[in-house]
């Protein structure tokens, strides 16, 4: 399991307001990787939360999650120790000998010293002087980190520590600091664009794996116990975000109770507070020429900040450009064909009233989109999300929910047929069970390799219908119980969010 996130509450210093300072950045938009110089093992550094002047730094300098409050006028940093309490790190231009008693936690408390200054470190991401080198001394002989090296205007290049294998060493390998990248690159702007070239993959085509949401394991355990049997005999990766480690407990004890492997599945804890991955999860492009990975992020609702915060923590836990997309929506309102025509509802024009058409189709060419088709939503479907109706199957093939005559529903997926049909695709339509709940859409389904998760509910004859119409078009289909998580307005497809390859 990896940590993405860590959250503590703090009481915040009555200060200035923050701005950077000589040695230790405060921009959000940072991020530092380093490289185990004897596994090659890689570690992650950035700014994943701000309160108030102080920042947290995820996996700061092998010392773990942090909040530090950085002085910019002579370099003291506050360290918060997660138990109301702070710890002063010396200014790294304090003279060489200056030294402070610490509290890191576990055997990391001790003393830290300046050890020296004005030194020079070569690392992959470069050559670095004016180098300040921390040493400290923790409480155990045999652990804990032992030196850190903090770079002007860079920040930590390296440190190393001990373990029951010896010393080992953290070098800098990239980074991306106040805009510049390292090793040296022409600049870059702190709020990107999407360079020329970027589309959004399609969901039926290759992926690397499916991203799945957990702070409440009692909505979704029925759900991915199907879904990741599906996907472990297929050999198909799982990343789940976790909120706690309790809720990796239960979501694992219960996977092992229904005989659900968990081979293909890696947890990752991070600070979120909904299951509904495919609305603030992050929506992968790519490069069309180099076929280089980006992460393109949405505005999520606002009383959501802990889930917003998501596609950030995860673009800088895989190394990937991050580009803001100035719109208010959900990924599940979001749809495809990978080669440039993005499908949504007119529940994103709602949500942006204080945007024209034309501007939130300017703000869709960031995931490579040159034309934006809008269709109308489900009646007093609150999301308005397009999954909840309409799904692209294939190239040429699209899916399209169907209600009964004179069901208040009927209208709007007739409509949605007909503006696919509009498009080019064949139409297959298939009877949602709304008897059950009239949500109970087949369309909110996941595609994988070759494999289609398909929710079921609880018409068995409706229920065998979809799974036929999957395989018809050309997919290994396995049922998904999504009787309960309908319930709570969303199925399969809206707990998830697939990474293309």
């Amino acid at each position: 399991m990896r940590t993405l996130t860590w959250v503590a509450s703090l009481a915040l210093l009555a200060a200035s307001a923050a701005c950077a300072g000589d040695f230790l950045s405060t921009n959000e938009n940072n991020w530092w990787r380093y490289t185990n110089q004897t596994t090659q093992q890689q570690v992650t550094t950035r700014i994943a939360l701000t309160a108030g002047n102080w920042r947290m730094f995820e996996n700061f300098a092998g010392l773990g999650d942090h909040w530090l409050y950085i002085f910019p006028d002579n370099e003291w940093t506050v360290v918060f120790d997660g138990n109301n309490g702070i710890t002063w790190i010396p200014p790294y231009d304090a003279p060489v000998g200056t030294s402070e008693v610490v509290e890191f936690g576990g055997v990391n408390d001790g003393q830290v010293r300046i050890a020296e200054r004005g030194a020079t470190v070569t690392t992959a991401a470069g050559t670095f002087r004016d180098v300040t080198r921390l040493a400290l001394r923790p409480t155990a002989a045999d652990a804990g980190v032992t030196s850190i090296w903090v770079a002007k205007g860079v920040g930590v290049v390296k440190w190393t520590e001990q373990n029951f294998a010896g010393e080992q060493a953290y070098e800098l390998t990239t980074a991306q600091v106040d805009g510049r990248m390292l090793p040296d690159q022409p600049t870059q702007p702190t709020q990107p664009t999407a360079p020329a070239g970027q589309v959004a993959p399609s969901e039926h085509a290759q992926q690397e794996l499916i991203l799945w949401g957990c702070d409440d394991p009692y909505i979704v355990i029925l759900t991915y116990r199907d879904a990741w049997a599906a996907m472990a005999r297929n050999n198909q990766r799982s990343e789940c975000a976790v909120d706690s480690n309790q809720s990796m407990a239960q979501i694992r004890a219960e996977m092992v109770q229904a005989g659900t492997p968990l081979t293909h599945v890696e947890f990752m804890l991070v600070d979120i507070e909904t299951v509904w991955m495919r609305d603030y999860g992050p929506i992968v492009t790519k490069d069309a020429a180099t076929g280089e990975r980006q992460i393109v992020d949405p505005e999520y609702y606002p009383g959501r900040p802990r889930d917003d915060r998501f596609p950030r923590a995860y673009a800088a836990d895989r190394g990937w450009r991050r580009v803001p997309l100035n719109l208010s929506f959900e990924g599940g309102n979001f749809a495809c064909d990978g080669q440039g025509t993005v499908m949504c509802s007119n529940g994103v024009k709602w949500f942006n009233r204080d945007k024209s058409t034309s501007q939130i189709e300017r703000e869709f060419r960031k995931v490579g989109a040159d034309r934006v088709v809008f269709f109308e939503p489900l009646v007093d479907e609150g999301t308005t999300h397009i999954d909840m109706f309409a799904r692209v199957m294939s190239d040429g093939v699209a899916m399209v929910s169907r209600y009964p005559a004179g069901h208040k529903q009927a209208r709007v997926c007739d409509q949605a047929a007909e503006g696919f049909r509009n498009l080019g695709y064949r139409v297959i339509r298939v009877d949602a069970d709304y008897r059950y709940d009239e949500y109970g859409t087949y369309t909110n389904s996941v595609l994988v390799n070759g494999i289609a998760l398909v929710p079921n509910y609880a018409d068995g004859t409706k229920n065998r219908a979809a799974l036929q119409a999957y395989r018809d078009a050309g997919y290994d289909a396995y049922g998904i119980d999504a009787r309960l998580i309908i319930r709570y307005s969303g199925a399969t497809h809206c707990v998830s969010m697939q990474v293309p390859r």
